[in-house]
């Protein structure tokens, strides 16, 4: 059995308190399962208020491990792009369309 870890919120982020994820670190851990990673993935991407927010703290701090519904590397995105990357056209491709 793994051991459970503790997730210490920062007074500063007082947003991680409304976090879908609270009470769950083990999931978002980088040693976390593929399983455990993509239950924690869609945890965030269909309960979470504070995406925005939390994708930042994970740039900010260097996170490692599945924050914001993305898997994060020393606070660099890694993997697929999320669904709003997804969405949005690459710069440049609305230009050569209309060509």
């Amino acid at each position: 059995m793994r051991p459970t870890l503790t997730v210490i919120a920062d007074p500063a982020d007082r947003w991680m308190m409304k976090a879908a994820c609270v009470g769950q670190a083990p999931a978002y851990d980088e040693t976390a399962s593929q399983w455990e990673q993509r239950k924690a993935q869609a945890v965030c991407l269909t309960a979470c208020p504070v995406l925005e927010e939390c994708r930042e703290w994970a740039r900010r701090t260097k996170f490692t491990g599945t924050a914001a519904g993305e898997k994060f590397l020393y606070g660099r995105r890694r993997g697929r792009p999320g669904p709003a990357e997804r969405r949005r056209p690459a710069v440049g491709v609305e230009e050569q369309q209309a060509s």
